[in-house]
């Protein structure tokens, strides 16, 4: 109900030929949304599925990621302001550009600071409208227990600060989940969340996200 106000208020304008209806037109989407080859989402070795390599395997435990686009042009500017700027819209429009997979549908939690100061985690909105879509079941498995933001920071520090940051809120055991984020950057944050979940008895983690920065 909030979401249609916010739309009724400000509705959605194609961020490129600027007509009403959509974020992002159908006739101006494939000429500025750049898709993702498969590759492995942590070192970035191509391949044709989207799997992670044995070699990065090793140390995270996310065998496959989907990844729909590369985070540019205006997809950079569409997801930003799915973030800060109230456009909760966006997360149904991307919903519908995440690759099809089975699966119970959870998300990365975003930082509690930030979730506060914009009244909404986009990873959840995003999760839940694709759990919708494709009738698949959705649950809020994972917590955030410190808060570290990761903006600006390299791989290491990254790796440093989600230590210990995620704990897992329901049961899990034998479950194969589908982990929805809006962006990957270094995987980091997904591995995490992925070992937490894998250690309470998840079956298998696949990451879902719209794009790999």
């Amino acid at each position: 109900m909030l979401e249609k106000l916010f739309e009724i208020i400000s509705p959605d304008i194609c961020v490129v030929c600027k007509n009403q209806g959509k974020c992002l037109c159908d006739n101006c989407m494939p000429k500025v949304l750049i898709y993702k080859k498969p590759a492995c989402v942590f070192c970035n070795e191509l391949n044709d599925t989207g799997k992670t390599c044995n070699r990065c395997y090793k140390k995270h435990p996310i065998r496959t990621a989907k990844i729909s686009f590369r985070y540019e042009g205006a997809l950079k500017e569409l997801i930003w302001a799915m973030k800060y700027e109230n456009k909760r819209s966006h997360a149904r429009y991307f919903a519908g550009l995440l690759m099809s997979q089975p699966g119970i549908v959870c998300f990365v939690p975003s930082d509690g600071t930030a979730r506060r100061k914009r009244g909404y985690d986009q990873a959840e909105i995003l999760a839940n409208n694709y759990a919708k879509l494709h009738k698949l079941e959705f649950k809020k498995l994972l917590l955030r227990q410190t808060h570290s933001r990761q903006v600006g920071k390299n791989r290491a520090e990254r790796l440093k600060n989600t230590k210990g940051n995620f704990v897992v809120a329901q049961n899990v055991k034998g479950l194969d989940l589908l982990l929805v984020d809006d962006v990957i950057t270094t995987g980091a944050t997904i591995s995490e969340c992925a070992s937490v979940l894998k250690a309470a008895g998840a079956k298998s983690v696949t990451a879902l996200a719209i794009a790999k920065a």
